[in-house]
């Protein structure tokens, strides 16, 4: 006879169900896994990009100087068209809400000429 024999009902179930989460657990963990596969891979590229722009870098201190004003002056263009986009964005509502005011002083007030003789 088992050690296992003398576990009955509840017991049995529980321990059932724990054997199944752990095994649910091991079947999925398989998709970290390969995440953390994909992150090693993507470290390990990031480091021999690294040594080889630091190599490139070594050899060409002027392109290298060259290259990093090229990307600041695209970055600052960035900036530039999304600032400029953004302030467009502003006044296109702050002309509607004009367009709005002016249009509410437009409408008289028809009822304040009863009785009058203008």
């Amino acid at each position: 006879m088992s050690k296992f024999s003398d576990i009955t009902g509840p017991a049995l179930e529980r321990a059932l169900e724990l054997v199944n989460h752990a095994g649910d657990n091991i079947k999925t963990g398989g998709s970290s896994a390969a995440e953390w596969l994909k992150t090693g891979a993507a470290i390990g590229a990031m480091k021999t990009g690294g040594r080889a722009v630091t190599r490139v870098a070594k050899r060409n201190p002027t392109a290298t100087v060259a290259v990093a004003a090229v990307g600041l002056g695209l970055l600052g263009y960035a900036l530039y068209r999304r600032n400029k986009r953004d302030n467009e964005a502003i006044e296109a509502k702050s002309r509607q809400i004009a367009q709005r005011r002016r249009h509410a002083a437009s409408v008289t007030d028809e009822t304040s000429d009863i009785g009058s003789d203008a």
